[in-house]
């Protein structure tokens, strides 16, 4: 059965933050949503949401900031912010801005290194790891407890 009170959507162009995303919605029980095919009106009842996204050029994706401003009112939505960085997670202000706006309050905030495409993979080889995925995995339990969410027990 789907949960639709808990939703997860991310953005990821190279890969790095379908990775967690995917870790994290594994923990949740629930599928990650990608932001591309993906209608904003789905997102009306939500009572907790994981929002995800690379840094590109500083800022999150054009894809996710399209999203998240056509997203409708979130007043009494939790929302969790992930993603991946090649040098700065600076994708968060922003996101944090136009959530804030819509009524939502953000409960925490998770990043990992990601492959550095940009550099033609030579930066961060291999990131986000095991390691980096474990985080991710604590992060989503944390976020579940402090939104005051019973998760499945093969997350645990």
């Amino acid at each position: 059965m789907e949960r639709r009170d808990i939703l997860l959507i991310y953005s990821s162009l190279t890969g790095n933050t379908e990775k967690v995303a995917r870790a994290i919605a594994e923990v949740l029980g629930i599928e990650p949503l990608n932001v591309r095919g993906t209608s904003p009106q789905r997102f009306e009842k939500v009572q907790l949401l994981f929002v995800g996204d690379g840094v590109y050029a500083l800022r999150p994706s054009k894809a996710m900031v399209r999203f998240l401003q056509a997203l409708p009112p979130l007043r009494g939505t939790k929302v969790a912010l992930f993603g991946t960085y090649g040098s700065l997670p600076s994708q968060f202000r922003l996101m944090r801005r136009i959530l804030e706006e819509k009524g939502a309050e953000i409960i925490g905030e998770f990043a990992c290194p990601g492959r550095d495409k940009a550099t033609l993979g030579l930066l961060r080889r291999g990131r986000p790891d095991g390691e980096d995925l474990a985080a991710a995995r604590a992060f989503a339990r944390e976020m579940a407890r402090k939104a005051g969410y019973a998760l499945p027990e093969s997350s645990s």
